[in-house]
Parts: structure tokens; sequence; C-alpha cells
């Protein structure tokens, strides 16, 4: 026994990166508040597309005169997931602000509702966040120095 360490590993498991090459710019890490918002948006919207299903299929569903306003609820709630994906990966904020505040007046309309208050309380959640943490959304990598900036 010759060696301090008789049959230690003494090469990385991962091969030495290039120090030549620049990484990739990378994202801030997503905030926790716009990750509870694009959860209430994407839970709530699946909660509330079961809920009006059971209630459809137990009986106690909107009423046949009730018109288009069934569709457009089930429409709301499927806008209010595919809003919720693209919060989570940090797309299209200007849409997706105006979609949540478009969902807060609608909630707003059917007040006295404690599910809609729930909704609204929910909503004003996601609402707050996305104008808290937008420099989020608008993250852009540092533009690279050009050759000819380097040359002149």
């Amino acid at each position: 026994m010759t060696k301090r360490f008789d049959g230690a590993i003494t090469t990385p498991d991962d091969e030495i990166s290039d120090q030549s090459v620049v990484p990739e710019p990378e994202r801030p890490p997503r905030p926790a508040l716009v990750e509870l918002a694009s959860a209430l948006l994407i839970v709530g919207g699946i909660t509330a597309i079961v809920g009006w299903v059971a209630a459809e299929v137990a009986g106690r569903g909107a009423p046949a005169s009730a018109g288009l306003l069934p569709a457009i609820i089930v429409g709301l709630n499927v806008v209010a997931i595919a809003t919720g994906v693209a919060i989570r990966q940090g797309r299209y904020w200007r849409i997706c602000i105006n979609i949540v505040a478009v969902a807060i007046f609608l909630y707003l309309t059917a007040l006295p509702n404690p599910i809609a208050m729930f909704y609204v309380a929910m909503d004003a959640i996601v609402f707050y966040a996305l104008i808290h943490h937008r420099a989020w959304f608008f993250w852009k990598p540092e533009a690279e120095p050009t050759a000819e900036s380097e040359a002149g």
C-alpha cells in the first residue's frame, strides 16, 4: 500500500468543460409567486371543469334555458388552464394579464356567489403576481459583443 487511498477514484465523474466556450445565459429561477399563480390557474380551471361535469351528471347543472353561459364558463376555464401553462413557461405576459383581468371582471358580476368570491380572490393573487414579477417575463440574455465592436 504505497498510495494514500488504495482504490480511490481520482478522475472527475463529468468531463471538464471547455473553458474557452462561453456558457449560455440562463433565465433566473421562476419566482415562487409566479409558480403559485400558474398553479392557481391550472388547478382552478381543472377543478371548475370537473365540478361542472359532476353537476351536469348529477342533474344539478345549469337549466336548459341557460343558453351559452355554460359554454362560456367552460371556455373560460380552458383558457385559464392554458394561461397558467403560459405563465409557468414565462411567455405571453400581456395576454395573460389581460385574460386574468377579464376573468376577475366576469367573476365580479356573480359576486354574491361564494364560489365566485373564491375565484376572484385567486385571480387577484395571479394578477398581483403578474404585475409584481413582470421583469421576470421580459428577461432576455445580454447581447453578446460583436466582432466589430471588439475590433474598433
